[in-house]
């Protein structure tokens, strides 16, 4: 049985592995939560590995699963912590969503499971939107069945993260999906959220998985890791050859297997929700990226003139 390859440190290539690994990629694509900051602080030197690379002519976008967190404020929080992003570098499910569903030319009424800052950004691009209940329903039948049970035309379900879901929005979300002209589209799938060092919260994929389950549909994901997602950027991106991107991320289920599956190569970053432990634990190739690195900022190590030895 061929083993499998184990991924390099980055400060551990020998200089023509060096050369060879800098001059094989022209795109970076990269998380954000727990690449650049975490809820909690700013990966330290992070912004000095991004600037490398652009110093260095790499394109640099950003894709996040956190839809939570506008644009805008990507945009506002890169800038305070020293990187100057503009807002088309920057990619999260509500912007992908928006693109695909004006690919498929979508006309019609989606109900949405959702932030309040997710369901904006569909409103602002004109889409009809529809959800609830926002408020607690008395504990009968009869009150979840009127909750439940419309007549709306709904053309498509849409979930990603609700700070505030409940029961009856699955289940109101289930009945619409029992038309098979409506759509299930996803966002973000993560199982888990690291919040702070150590800690987990649940995230959004499991409550995805309810409705897959129960109405034995596929969702169309767009987040990573989804197909589509990946879709949508090379269409957009024109990224002609994938093997010439490199995605950055600090997650295995989300980040290193969406840039898998994409053909893209693959740096693992150990300063979020991965562990060195997780990592030298993993044995699924679809999981393991090609190379990992402490921190983004061992890619400005890397570019640099003398780098440090890495112990």
């Amino acid at each position: 049985m061929e083993s499998v390859k184990k991924p390099q440190h980055i400060l551990q290539l020998s200089e023509e592995q060096r050369g060879r690994f800098v001059a094989s990629f022209d795109r970076v694509l990269s998380d954000i939560d727990g690449v650049v900051w975490s809820m909690e602080h700013t990966v330290p030197r992070a912004v000095d590995g991004y600037a490398a690379l652009q110093r260095a002519g790499k394109e640099l976008t950003f894709v996040t699963n956190n839809s939570v967190r506008s644009i805008d404020q990507c945009v506002r929080r890169f800038e305070k912590v020293g990187l100057q992003v503009a807002p088309a570098q920057v990619w999260h499910p509500a912007q992908s969503i928006v693109l695909y569903l004006r690919d498929i030319r979508f006309e019609g009424l989606i109900y949405i499971i959702a932030s309040a800052a997710f369901k904006a950004v569909l409103r602002e691009a004109g889409y009809q939107l529809l959800d609830g209940p926002n408020e607690f329903i008395e504990e009968s039948y009869e009150s979840l069945a009127k909750t439940i049970f419309d007549r709306q035309p709904v053309r498509a379900v849409i979930i990603d993260v609700d700070y505030n879901l409940t029961s009856p929005k699955l289940l109101r979300a289930h009945m619409y999906l029992r038309h098979p002209e409506c759509l299930l589209i996803g966002g973000a799938t993560d199982r888990l959220l690291p919040v702070a060092k150590g800690v987990n919260i649940i995230g959004p994929g499991p409550f995805a998985s309810i409705l897959i389950e129960a109405s034995g549909r596929q969702a169309i994901t767009l987040g990573k890791p989804g197909r589509e997602l990946g879709e949508l950027l090379i269409k957009h991106l024109k990224i002609s050859e994938p093997q010439r991107v490199l995605m950055v991320g600090d997650m295995l289920a989300q980040d290193i297997h969406f840039g898998r599956q994409c053909g893209f190569q693959t740096l693992l970053v150990l300063s979020g929700g991965c562990t060195l432990e997780q990592l030298q634990a993993e044995t699924s190739p679809d999981l393991l990226p090609d190379y990992y690195a402490d921190s983004v900022a061992d890619v400005a190590q890397l570019l640099g003139e003398a780098p440090k030895a890495h112990v």
